[in-house]
C-alpha cells in the first residue's frame, strides 16, 4: 500500500516520493539464473521486486510491480491505478510465478476498476 500510494499510506508519509519511485526502476530484462526454469519469459527486476513489463505479470500497466511466492501467493502495487493487492491461498500450486489463480485474480481486479 505504501508503494502504491507513492510513499504514503493513510495520510502518513513513510517514504519520499522519489524513494517510492526508485523501487521500480528496472535493472534490465533477463532470464533469472536462479529461478529461470520457473518462468516462461524473461523478467525485469527493480529493487527487490519484479516489474509487470510487457508480460503483464502484475496487470496491464507495465510499470506495476510485485513479487510472487512459490505456490501461487503474490503481492503487487500499481501507483498509477492506486492499487495494491496481496494474495495467499490455502492450497499451494506448482508455479513459481504467474500462477493461473493469481493471473485470474489480477485480471478480475483490473476489470473492476
Amino acid at each position: 500500500g505504501v508503494l502504491a500510494g507513492g510513499g504514503s499510506v493513510d495520510g502518513r508519509r513513510v517514504l519520499s516520493p522519489e524513494a517510492a519511485e526508485r523501487v521500480r526502476e528496472g535493472q534490465g530484462g533477463c532470464r533469472d539464473l536462479v529461478l529461470g526454469a520457473g518462468f516462461a519469459h524473461e523478467t525485469e527486476i527493480g529493487l527487490g521486486l519484479w516489474l509487470s513489463g510487457p508480460n503483464g505479470s502484475y496487470g496491464p500497466n507495465p510499470r506495476a510491480f510485485g513479487h510472487d511466492g512459490f505456490g501461487g501467493s503474490c503481492g503487487l502495487a500499481d501507483p498509477e491505478a492506486g492499487l495494491s493487492l496481496g494474495y495467499v491461498m490455502n492450497r499451494m500450486g506448482p508455479h513459481i510465478a504467474d500462477d493461473p489463480r493469481k493471473m485470474a485474480l489480477v485480471k478480475a481486479v483490473y476489470s473492476a476498476l
